[in-house]
């Protein structure tokens, strides 16, 4: 338990109250909270990315990958000296770097992959179908313990070597899976819950000021355990580009993510919005309306193999170029 603080003499019953230190996850909570936060910009970029060109990027936060690959291999992850790196903007001010991490697929490209996977006799049960649209990501029955293991609780797992390279927090990709499997699965909804707060708690046991921001599947922002697990949340093609390209989504779409995305800002979590697109009036649309309900917007290049510049605008309203496509 711990001891309260001393309150100074004379001090009224609620001041004495208030004197009484706060848990250590309540104090981390509200530190965690406080810095991403203060996040006014950010950028993505998973692939062909160059530590260098990374540390000189003003962006306020980083989302990148942990590891290097090539050709859809796995080459080596990130060493820590090299997190740290990327940690810092020029003139050495702190930025805040996320680790991707897919919850809902496999990908041949980490660390976890095995080369005996591909063949039917050692191919694990949890393992399903590759991705139609992504080469190399496989559909997994996220539930099992044995994938779960892979991805947190052990030295050895993603999440945990996560940590342990120094990154401030992850982000958690394809928590929307569980829309595939409710037909075989009744309870994946609830499995893909109890998998983001089960990870959550077990990262902040190992540093409880690590980030956790997911990406999509904001309707599980309506159950209490995954609110709680988060610190942001990320949202692909608000406005645009569901059905195709640079094309403005059904507006009764808009007004369905949009109400639960501010749902979780007005509990205090941070919205984060990316937009695929290359249209120069578009994005300049698309970060007004973005910047009007307080989420913080990025256009990336579809395969986030390029950084491009903070979506802010100017005071005439104006984007800065964005070359990266």
């Amino acid at each position: 338990m711990l001891a309260p603080s001393v309150a100074p003499f004379g001090a009224t019953a609620s001041t004495r109250a208030a004197a009484v230190e706060l848990p250590q996850s309540t104090l981390a909570s509200a530190e965690r909270r406080r810095r991403i936060g203060e996040i006014n910009n950010w950028g993505y970029w998973l692939s062909s990315l160059d530590i260098a060109d990374a540390a000189s990027a003003p962006h306020d936060l980083l989302v990148v990958d942990s590891e290097i690959s090539a050709e859809r291999t796995f080459e080596r992850e990130y060493r820590s000296d090299e997190v740290a790196q990327m940690k810092r903007r020029p003139g050495s001010t702190p930025r805040l770097v996320l680790a991707y991490l897919s919850i809902g697929e496999a990908e041949r490209y980490r660390p976890y992959w095995q080369q005996a996977w591909y063949d039917a006799p050692t191919k694990p049960a949890w393992l399903d179908k590759e991705n139609r649209r992504w080469a190399g990501n496989f559909a997994v029955r996220y539930w099992d313990p044995r994938w779960q293991q892979l991805i947190f609780g052990t030295p050895d797992s993603y999440l945990d070597r996560i940590v342990a390279q120094g990154f401030d927090g992850v982000y958690l990709d394809r928590a929307d899976a569980f829309f595939q499997w409710q037909k075989l699965q009744p309870t994946a909804r609830a499995d893909m819950v109890s998998f983001i707060a089960r990870l959550a708690e077990h990262a902040r046991k190992l540093a409880p000021e690590f980030l956790v921001v997911m990406q999509n599947a904001e309707e599980l922002l309506e159950d209490a355990p995954v609110l709680d697990a988060i610190d942001g949340i990320a949202k692909e093609d608000l406005l645009f580009g569901v059905r195709r390209a640079e094309e403005p989504n059904k507006p009764d779409d808009v007004v369905w993510s949009v109400e639960l995305l501010r749902s979780a800002q007005s509990a205090g979590r941070k919205v984060l919005v990316v937009e695929y697109l290359k249209n120069r009036q578009k994005m300049t649309v698309a970060a007004s309306r973005i910047r009007e309900e307080g989420f913080v917007p990025y256009f990336a290049p579809r395969q986030l193999h390029c950084l491009n510049p903070p979506a802010v605008l100017d005071a005439a309203g104006s984007l800065p170029e964005h070359r990266c496509r």
